[in-house]
């Protein structure tokens, strides 16, 4: 018995001691990892951030193709009236995360031009859209150059501020790309900038579209959803519905 209790008297002060030993040993290897981060260069730093956005920018647009493929099975379905894409703030997303990655760019090119023409199949019932959609999609669809087309030459630079009375006429000079994400993420209340991004981000993110005085007339739904169709393959940096809102003026 005497034997007995004191096997047990050594287990359970070995039981004692052992998580203590344990928390010594998990500190020591949280030093060395501390270590090893110190280590590493800023340089590694912003690789590794940058292969994160990259993995995220990923996931989304795989997410993004999946999704269209689905809706190309049943295109052009049932009869739908013409509505914003769901993927719209999803892809401008993706742009910011690629950044200057040329071919994430031209899959989100892709992506975006087939989700305009699925849904414009659907508007219209016009199968051809569908088949329009598929090339788009394809790794050998939009392949037309960025800026080819004059479709927003003559359209004039307009203000988008979240309230009336925020509107600053002060022209925004950040690429278009991070005035989108300064308004979307409510860093700044208002942008003046060239179209079609003022249009745009009344249309998508909300806020009061202020158009000169001697803005032409916007065009009507059919034929700004027709002139897109033939021209948005140009625009690689927009997304169709931001040409549509540019053309369509103050109508939504």
């Amino acid at each position: 018995m005497r034997i007995f209790f004191a096997v047990c008297s050594a287990v359970a002060a070995c039981a004692c001691t052992g998580p203590h030993s344990s928390g010594a040993l998990w500190a020591l290897q949280n030093v060395d990892k501390e270590r090893v981060e110190f280590q590493v260069s800023d340089a590694q730093r912003a690789e590794r951030q940058r292969a994160f956005q990259l993995g995220l920018a990923d996931e989304a647009l795989a997410a993004e193709h999946q999704r269209i493929t689905l809706e190309l099975r049943t295109c052009p379905g049932a009869p739908t009236k013409l509505a914003l894409s769901p993927g719209d703030t999803v892809r401008d997303t993706i742009r910011l995360r690629a950044g200057e990655d040329s071919s994430r760019l031209a899959e989100v090119a892709r992506v975006a031009l087939a989700d305009w023409y699925v849904r414009r199949a659907s508007a219209t019932q016009d199968a051809r859209l569908c088949d329009q959609a598929k090339a788009a999609l394809s790794p050998a669809g939009n392949g037309v150059e960025p800026s080819s087309s004059q479709l927003l030459n003559g359209l004039p630079a307009a203000s988008i501020a979240r309230r009336r009375d925020h509107v600053v006429a002060v022209s925004d000079t950040d690429p278009p790309l991070v005035a989108l994400s300064k308004y979307a993420m409510g860093y700044v209340d208002t942008v003046h900038a060239a179209a079609p991004l003022p249009q745009y981000l009344a249309l998508v993110y909300g806020g009061v579209l202020l158009l000169p005085s001697d803005s032409p007339p916007g065009l009507d739904e059919s034929t700004a959803a027709t002139t897109v169709d033939h021209e948005a393959s140009a625009f690689r940096d927009w997304e169709p519905d931001a040409l549509y809102a540019a053309l369509r003026g103050t109508q939504r």
